[in-house]
């Protein structure tokens, strides 16, 4: 991935945490989708994009219910006020404030960081066409706008993973085309405790997003599926700390992987780290998000999946002599336990 030492956009990592926890969402999608189409065509793209619909509609029937539950009016200025993904700081907007109303909203994006992931993943220049990208772009947004109320129309001209040189979306609510839209009171889940924090709510999201792809692959493509995707990802996320080691000459070792990698971004998560001797770390989880949100939509299954291949993963890359095991992933009996030790006592 790092082999052109001279191209700066594609030897980009993030380091703070809101970068990185955006590269986990946009790169998740990234490696189950390419999975799904690498084995199964037009079918597994079909199954993809289907997840992504899915995913879109769960987030704005949410956001619909909150606010209801606020007693705002729905329309397109309501739909702004109930947030649950905050923007991660590297996007670059155009006008659409002072062009947002009741029933019409322009958003103008110049920049995205999705856009240039998918690109650099891709192995493509920024503003490139994105096969795989350009999938996401086309599916949620008429879903994540248009299922807060059947009254929006979700207008694309144009879209960054498409080559073109910005977003352009333009909605509309016309009241003359409102109808009663009764959901479900909303329930607020422990996991949509965020508040305003960008990280928060972007490791929120990945929760959703793997809990839509993953439940879309496993019952419909099988689990060994899910299993090659997951660790692909892996995969790419312990060669990227592994760079950020090597660029800030530092050893892969377990501390550095638990202290400076990618794992535990939430500032929500509450841990115990219990250190036997020098290179054995025992990790008990008092608080996980992606357990939080995978148990609430009854699939822990795809906790124990999630687990199962991608703390292996990042160390079969980040350090091959790192060895991973895990205790109560269910958290049926207690906390759920990470306990890493290094087999070969050698700091790569």
């Amino acid at each position: 991935m790092f082999e052109d030492k001279d191209n700066a956009f594609a030897n980009y990592i993030e380091e703070d945490n809101a970068g990185r926890a955006q590269f986990l969402w946009v790169s998740l999608f990234y490696f189950l989708m390419k999975v799904s189409m690498d084995d199964y065509g037009a079918r597994g793209e079909g199954i993809m994009r289907q997840a992504v619909r899915d995913l879109g509609t769960e987030r704005a029937v949410r956001k619909r219910q909150r606010s209801d539950a606020l007693g705002l009016e729905p329309n397109l200025v309501s739909m702004g006020k109930v947030i649950d993904l905050f923007g991660e700081p590297r996007f670059s907007f155009g006008k659409q404030v002072s062009e947002a109303g009741p029933e019409y909203k322009l958003i103008q994006v110049y920049t995205c960081p999705n856009s240039n992931i998918w690109a650099r993943l891709e192995g493509k220049k920024s503003g490139s066409y994105l096969k795989i990208g350009s999938i996401y772009c086309e599916e949620v947004h008429h879903y994540l706008y248009g299922k807060y109320d059947p009254a929006i129309q979700v207008n694309l001209c144009e879209i960054l993973t498409k080559g073109d040189h910005l977003c352009n979306f333009r909605l509309n609510m016309s009241k003359a085309n409102r109808r009663p839209y009764i959901l479900p009171p909303y329930e607020k889940e422990t996991w949509e405790d965020y508040g305003t924090d960008v990280t928060a709510s972007i490791i929120t999201v990945f929760g959703l997003n793997y809990y839509h792809y993953g439940r879309a692959i496993y019952d419909n493509l099988g689990e060994s599926t899910l299993r090659k995707g997951l660790r692909a990802f892996a995969y790419c996320r312990g060669e990227r700390m592994k760079e950020l080691n090597r660029r800030r000459n530092r050893p892969n070792d377990i501390a550095g992987l638990i202290k400076d990698g990618d794992l535990f971004l939430d500032p929500r998560e509450e841990m115990k780290i219990n250190i036997v001797g020098e290179d054995e770390y025992d990790i008990e989880l008092l608080r996980n998000i992606l357990v939080e949100v995978l148990h609430t939509h009854c699939a822990d299954h795809l906790t124990r999946i999630y687990y199962e291949e991608v703390f292996p993963g990042i160390c079969d890359i980040y350090n091959p002599e790192i060895e991973v095991s895990f205790e109560n992933i269910l958290c049926e009996n207690g906390n759920f336990r990470i306990i890493m030790n290094n087999r070969g006592n050698e700091k790569c």
